[in-house]
């Protein structure tokens, strides 16, 4: 629960505040972006109170996704109905509820022919276990790298479901049934791929679904700032050159039309604008280097 005795002094008058023990993970500012802004340190405040009915469910998102429950209402403590789990785009559902042990990162639930699978583990919670009852469970929990294992345990066990990971990360999860090994790509079920991706973590996998789906971990992600397709030269905990040759092997996917991150911003980026991105992505991030990275893609972005 949020903490008024600790609300950030840039909050604006209102009902809606942010506490000060935000951890500046950037999870409400993707959910409410006009409402939540970002001070000097990288948290969160209440830029602007929501004025329509569409802007008052953004804060209750961004109030159910925090990690650390720092979004509050003076008014009311529960939102008129539960905000998770929120369909993205039709049989793509992204949980909330993140979890401070993956710092926050999303977690999604999306439908195949046999059966839901989840990407990554949010919080178990009464509420979104019996929300994803009612969707009809998970067969599958498919989890991109060792940060953002969270509850994943907890969920598999719920409904008995398989728990793939790759084997560099696999300390991370040793209740996973499915370990993935070296470089290649494997077939989870028919339409549905792990991918190996070094470069974040030795063990990070992106999950390619060929109805048009990417999930990516802490890989890649939509840069909302310069709109594009951009990865985090700060965490990548591996190598910045295992990366950029991760990036090579996204860049040859066929057909993804959403990228759906772990941290970072999902995007419906189409399979045009996506081919067109990728295809340079990580010839430019070796001619830049990490350190340059930064000021490559904004000068990108002016160019």
């Amino acid at each position: 629960m949020a903490r008024l005795d600790q609300a950030h002094p840039l909050d604006v008058a209102g009902e809606w505040f942010v506490d000060t023990r935000c951890i500046a993970c950037d999870v409400a500012r993707h959910w409410a972006p006009d409402l939540i802004g970002e001070d000097d340190e990288g948290l969160s405040f209440v830029k602007r109170q929501p004025e329509t009915v569409e802007e008052e469910q953004q804060m209750w998102l961004a109030a159910e996704a925090c990690p650390t429950r720092s979004i509050g209402n003076r008014v009311r403590r529960r939102p008129p109905e539960a905000p998770f789990p929120h369909e993205l785009t039709p049989g793509v559902w992204a949980l909330g509820h993140n979890s401070p042990d993956s710092f926050g990162a999303h977690s999604y639930l999306a439908a195949t022919a046999s059966g839901n699978v989840m990407i990554d583990s949010p919080e178990l919670t009464r509420s979104l276990t019996g929300a994803v009852d009612d969707l009809g469970g998970v067969r599958h929990v498919l989890l991109t790298h060792r940060d953002d294992v969270a509850d994943a345990d907890r969920w598999a066990d719920r409904y008995g479901a398989r728990v793939w990971i790759h084997e560099a990360d696999a300390g991370a999860a040793p209740f996973a049934t499915d370990i993935v090994e070296g470089d290649e790509p494997v077939e989870v079920e028919p339409g549905m791929w792990a991918v190996p991706i070094p470069g974040h973590t030795r063990g990070s996998m992106a999950f390619h679904f060929e109805v048009g789906w990417l999930f990516t971990g802490d890989s890649l992600h939509w840069n909302r700032e310069h709109e594009r397709l951009d990865v985090f030269p700060g965490a990548t905990w591996f190598s910045w050159e295992r990366l950029s040759e991760s990036m090579d092997v996204l860049a040859d996917l066929p057909l993804v039309e959403w990228v759906f991150p772990g941290h970072g911003m999902w995007h419906e980026v189409g399979h045009q604008l996506y081919a067109l991105q990728m295809a340079g992505l990580g010839a430019a991030m070796r001619a830049s280097g990490r350190s340059g990275w930064r000021a490559h893609v904004a000068q990108q972005a002016v160019g």
